[in-house]
């Protein structure tokens, strides 16, 4: 892999790949650093729905395929590495990966984000034997059994809707009283036979010797606690965003989440951002995209006056 480049950019999601498709297309000599799958998480998911340009529902792994062999047509390099340690030197920056150091011009950081866990007694011990974060994953499993799903927004009802094609009942536990998902996906779940609510409640604990058998569940309202009997558990309470590396280098909110303007610049030079890391994400592919090529934009305007 060539040390020197004009543009690096740290994560290879929708944001990521969009912005070296942008990138490419400017004839900067571009890397694309993924420690996982390119893609990122939405690879994970059933389907997409709400992408426009598509009239019926499209495969989150075909999307993202496409764009991959987009950003290679533009001479865009894919490599799967993890960057480690991130730094302004001179006029570029300094990208540590596994046993080298790279350079760059300039950085586009869209490493995403992680996910949430409720740091509850048993949780991590049953993580894979009954414990999930991915429905798309592991439903199959559950195939007329009883299950739950922690959470109450857009990804917590869409792996309610998910789960509900295999499991015999799925009861969604929510803290509050209300969801906050989109109205359509409220619908479809309200109107599943196949879904309950639990309202104004926190999961305790996960129960299980070498499986889960239940969960312990805590009513806000009555003060009651039940130990619920379940098979399964998937935990969609929202993601931790990846940007430890950012930490000493640009403003982050009390969540560790991005502060950024429409310009996706961070007020370091040649440093931009895009997707899920950025305050106030609504973790949807079309905005992810959208953000990767106003921050590849930003980064050609950058990259011009070094010219």
């Amino acid at each position: 892999m060539d040390k020197i480049w004009d543009v690096i950019i740290i994560g290879g999601g929708p944001a990521g790949l969009s912005a070296a498709i942008y990138c490419g297309r400017a004839m900067r000599k571009t890397l694309v650093l993924e420690k996982k799958v390119f893609g990122g998480q939405i690879v994970l998911a059933d389907i997409i729905e709400n992408y426009p340009g598509f009239a019926e529902p499209i495969v989150p792994a075909d999307l993202m395929d496409q764009m991959s062999k987009q950003c290679q047509r533009y001479g865009v390099v894919l490599e799967n590495d993890e960057a480690t340690a991130l730094r302004r030197e001179g006029q570029g920056w300094r990208i540590d990966v596994y046993q080298e150091t790279l350079e760059a011009k300039a950085i586009i950081y869209a490493a995403g984000s992680l996910h949430r866990f409720l740091e509850v007694k048993g949780e991590k011990e049953l993580l894979g034997r009954g414990v999930s974060v991915c429905a798309t994953c592991d439903a199959p499993f559950f195939t007329q059994r009883k299950v739950a799903v922690i959470g109450g927004g857009d990804t917590a009802l869409v792996e309610a809707l998910h789960l509900a094609k295999f499991a015999s009942r799925v009861s969604v536990i929510h803290r509050r009283d209300q969801f906050r998902a989109e109205r359509i996906l409220q619908k479809r779940v309200f109107q599943n036979d196949k879904i309950e609510t639990i309202w104004d409640s926190l999961v305790l604990g996960f129960q299980g010797e070498r499986k889960l058998e239940a969960l312990e569940v805590h009513n806000k309202k009555t003060g009651r606690i039940d130990i619920l009997p379940f098979e399964g558990a998937f935990l969609a309470i929202g993601t931790i965003p990846n940007t430890a590396l950012l930490r000493d280098i640009v403003e982050l909110d009390v969540n560790g989440y991005v502060v950024a303007d429409l310009s996706l610049a961070t007020g370091q030079p040649g440093l931009y951002v895009a997707g899920e890391l950025i305050r106030g994400n609504r973790r949807q592919v079309a905005i992810a995209v959208g953000m990767g090529v106003q921050a590849a934009l930003g980064c050609e305007d950058y990259l011009a006056t070094l010219d």
